[in-house]
């Protein structure tokens, strides 16, 4: 923002009110990280930085590169294809398909990398069918390594494309029926109005979907990492753990973020551009063509790949696994490994929904420019990968804790290492899921109850108490329930930041895996599954409830 333009009277003013100071506190909170990365990013470095730079850093950036297309190519195939079917056409299955297509997201990445890995191992329940029945040799793989950068590329895909789907389905639905009808009068056919004008309407929409997905792909290290495929996040525990050089780990935590910051640059480009598409064309809703014989069987077969692939086969084979062991996991450790993890996750939620609420509510109060770039700042972290928050965490609080061991009655760490730095972690990462939820929840409140309360001598913290609260239950509700599963699914930030002998289920899932383990995996794996349908399931919900 030009300083010219900027109201320093409105900062005076504001600066001496408590709820903007909270919410300036709360702003630099967040910041943090980003700016202890940022003055790192720049410095000379050390021989290991040196030796990362040059022998590591190119395979780093062609991987993530080719990480980035392959994901955004098969996510666009995938989500716009389904998405097109489902809302111009009319064939069997077609109303499980809109709802179901979505379901894929409650299982994360991580797990569906192991669980493919596992499907596809030679000793595999379909590699020993297949020699078994009918003398195939398998070999090490039928097909195609999935241990590989296209093995990658295929596991981030199928659990990812459901961003694409949901935007650009939404789209579909609310362009006119008449463009497509233009299009038809025209000559082209069902093939070429999909991509001379559904796609370049869409164009905006897609890239959004995209954008949220390929941002999942950068915070990802569970796939990277078991599939061994090098990556900045893969970097950046590799610099941190492997070569214990902390300047090496914030040098690529900065690339990622440059990443980061390109693709959300993309994104907001592109949705500026969504307000032209339906200007002076006078809308009435879409009325699906039906398909029949070989029209309705393809159309249904494409629906159930990405379905099958991303969550009914995973799914199943997480269930055989677990009957088979669940007597010898499911001990005491299994159900401390649970309590850690919900109360990690309740916790954080908790912190997070107070937060929000705050936030939220100041920006209704005080809805000034200088409030609303506060309010930005504050939901930026959810754009950054886990692993680059964290170490832009631990620099800081490392930094203070060796200050503060320094008083005669200090003898410890106090902040590193410890709930303190976790759950602040996870603030930054996830405020603006929280935020994001009641902020929607407090557009639906009339401020006219605000005016009349204030009228009657009400403080803005009893406003905020006695009229905003109560009729934020539900979207205090969601928030908590979106930061707590997206807590629970947590894997990079929890690995670098958790305290010492502390794991949680992702994690022991994670090592499970890694040590070639999948089948005890797979109790720890089924719970976040579970877990994570609970908020799909309310959104199925909303989804069924729309008109066919």
């Amino acid at each position: 923002m030009p300083l010219h333009k900027f109201n320093f009277g409105s900062f005076r003013r504001y600066t001496g009110n408590r709820w903007v100071i909270w919410t300036i506190v709360l702003s630099l909170m967040v910041a943090l990280p980003l700016i202890t990365i940022a003055a790192e990013m720049f410095s000379r470095g050390d021989a290991v930085w040196h030796h990362i730079l040059h022998e590591l850093v190119p395979s780093y950036a062609t991987n993530t590169l080719w990480l980035l297309f392959g994901v955004g190519m098969l996510t666009i195939t995938l989500g716009v294809g389904a998405a097109w079917l489902v809302s111009m056409f009319q064939f069997p299955g077609r109303n499980i398909f809109r709802w179901a297509l979505i379901m894929p997201i409650a299982i994360p990445a991580y797990i569906n990398g192991f669980t493919w890995a596992g499907m596809l191992d030679y000793t595999s329940p379909l590699y020993t069918f297949l020699r078994n029945q009918f003398g195939i040799d398998t070999g090490t793989y039928l097909f195609f390594d999935i241990m590989s950068l296209p093995g990658a590329i295929f596991i981030l895909s199928i659990s990812f494309y459901p961003y694409v789907y949901l935007i650009t389905r939404a789209y579909f639905q609310t362009q006119s029926a008449n463009l497509f009808e233009i299009s038809a009068s025209l000559g082209y056919g069902p093939w070429r109005t999909f991509f001379r004008t559904a796609l370049p309407l869409a164009r905006p929409a897609i890239v959004a979907g995209v954008s949220l997905a390929l941002m999942e792909v950068l915070n990802d290290y569970g796939v990277a990492s078991y599939y061994g495929v090098d990556t900045f996040t893969t970097g950046i525990f590799t610099a941190w753990f492997a070569f214990g050089d902390t300047s090496a780990a914030l040098k690529l935590s900065g690339y990622l973020m440059v990443f980061v910051f390109v693709l959300i640059f993309a994104e907001r480009t592109q949705r500026g551009q969504m307000r032209y598409s339906a200007q002076g064309i006078r809308k009435h809703g879409l009325t699906p063509k039906r398909l029949s014989g070989t029209g309705g069987i393809l159309a249904g077969i494409f629906c159930s790949l990405p379905l099958l692939a991303g969550f009914i086969l995973p799914a199943i084979m997480l269930i055989w696994w677990s009957t088979q062991t669940f007597s010898l996991i499911v001990d005491a450790g299994f159900w401390s490994l649970l309590r850690n993890s919900f109360f990690l996750a309740g916790t954080a939620s908790l912190v997070v929904v107070a937060a929000a609420i705050l936030l939220a509510y100041t920006v209704r109060a005080y809805s000034g420019r200088f409030v609303k770039i506060l309010a930005r700042i504050t939901t930026l972290g959810y754009a950054i990968p886990g692993a680059v928050v964290a170490v832009g965490v631990l620099i800081p609080f490392l930094w203070l804790d060796n200050r503060l061991i320094q008083l005669p009655w200090v003898n410890t760490l106090l902040i590193t290492g410890t709930w303190l730095a976790l759950i602040y972690a996870y603030l930054v990462r996830f405020m603006a899921v929280g935020y994001n939820s009641i902020d929607s929840g407090m557009e639906k409140i009339p401020e006219s109850l605000d005016e009349a309360a204030r009228s009657l001598g009400m403080t803005h913290g009893k406003v905020l108490r006695k009229v905003n609260l109560p009729l934020l239950t539900g979207a205090t509700l969601s928030a908590f329930l979106l930061t707590f599963i997206d807590v629970l699914k947590e894997l990079p930030l929890t690995l670098i930041l958790r305290p010492f002998n502390f794991d949680t289920l992702a994690i022991r899932a994670f090592e499970f895996a890694t040590d070639e383990r999948v089948a005890e995996a797979a109790p720890y794996a089924l719970v976040i599954v579970l877990t994570g349908m609970v908020p799909v399931l309310l959104l199925n919900k909303y989804i069924g409830g729309e008109t066919s």
